[in-house]
């Protein structure tokens, strides 16, 4: 029996994890993302928990999978993200496997998230599954036949910066009218602040449970499930637009299912609900699908999942 880690780096969690060859979780370290600590505080974090982890079994531990929450190069097994400083250019991977004594594999947390529900979670049975996550920003992987579809330049997914509109905020990748700057963790929150800027009156109770004075977009998202006029309306906003960019991913590929992930989709029923109301009205009479939309079954946790079977992946 062996055993591999699973490594998930997000800008507000982070988590080593142990797991067997099953893919059952056997132990979790979870931690607070200091951003301003920068990246060598994360690397020491990281590698001492990961240690600890591997001291805590008998089994040996044959590999380590990685997941970054942030753009990644998987052909050179480095992180290419422009979020967050100090990472630009890193090799990940390859200063893992130096630092354990193991192979190590790094991916993108869309990636990993998407190994980890097909694998694990809600894509379990399905020939082609898409999972979409949406937090902060908006990625996607996708998977058919157990593999991952990376594209010619490993690109393949990114629909949270494909244009839906000809208008919009200027988006993280530098383009405009992506779906990210209308349906994102990010955009509800932007949204939640115009609000708040014009009818101060009108978002009392997302401040309250955003913990205030700043609206989150779990806080809106909990006032809208309460019926609260203003959230409910944010809502069938990001909804309407995210319908349009599911729309597309059904036309195009007609996966057996999409799963949602990341944290506003943890919203369930009153995101699903908003959804199904705007894709039924995308509808068409002659173009149908039995594409199922559900949200993740592991939580926070898809992608560490998902660093767990990259793991398991290398020989």
């Amino acid at each position: 029996m062996k055993n591999v880690l699973a490594v998930d780096i997000g800008g507000t969690h982070f988590r080593t994890g142990l797991f067997d060859e099953q893919g059952r979780r056997l132990l979790v370290l979870e931690g607070d993302t200091d951003r301003a600590a920068g990246r060598d505080w994360m690397l020491g974090q990281i590698a001492a928990r990961c240690r600890d982890l591997t001291a805590q079994t008998d089994a040996p531990v044959k590999a380590c999978g990685l997941s970054f929450g942030g753009p990644v190069d998987f052909r050179g097994q480095r992180v290419t993200s422009v979020h967050s400083s100090g990472w630009k250019g890193f090799e990940l991977g390859n200063w893992m496997q130096q630092t354990l004594g193991i192979p190590c594999q790094l991916d993108n947390d869309a990636n990993a998230g998407a190994l980890g529900e097909y694998h694990y979670g809600a894509g379990r049975g399905a020939k082609l599954m898409v999972y979409i996550t949406i937090s902060t920003g908006i990625g996607s992987g996708i998977v058919y036949e157990g593999k991952l579809l990376r594209g010619k330049d490993y690109m393949a997914g990114e629909i949270g910066h494909i244009p839906v509109s000809d208008s919009g905020a200027r988006c993280s990748c530098g383009g405009r009218g992506c779906l990210e700057c209308f349906s994102s963790g990010g955009a509800i929150e932007t949204r939640a602040r115009e609000w708040a800027a014009r009818r101060p009156e009108h978002v009392a109770r997302m401040v309250e449970l955003s913990g205030g004075p700043e609206i989150t977009a779990k806080g809106l998202m909990q006032a809208a499930a309460e019926g609260e006029a203003a959230a409910s309306h944010i809502l069938r906003e990001t909804t309407r637009w995210l319908a349009r960019g599911l729309l597309m991913v059904i036309r195009l590929l007609n996966p057996d299912v999409i799963v949602l992930g990341g944290g506003v989709a943890q919203s369930g029923a009153i995101l699903l609900g908003s959804l199904h109301t705007f894709l039924d009205e995308l509808a068409s009479p002659t173009i149908t699908y039995s594409t199922e939309i559900v949200t993740a079954a592991l939580g926070n946790y898809s992608p560490l999942y998902g660093a767990a079977a990259m793991g398991l992946e290398i020989p």
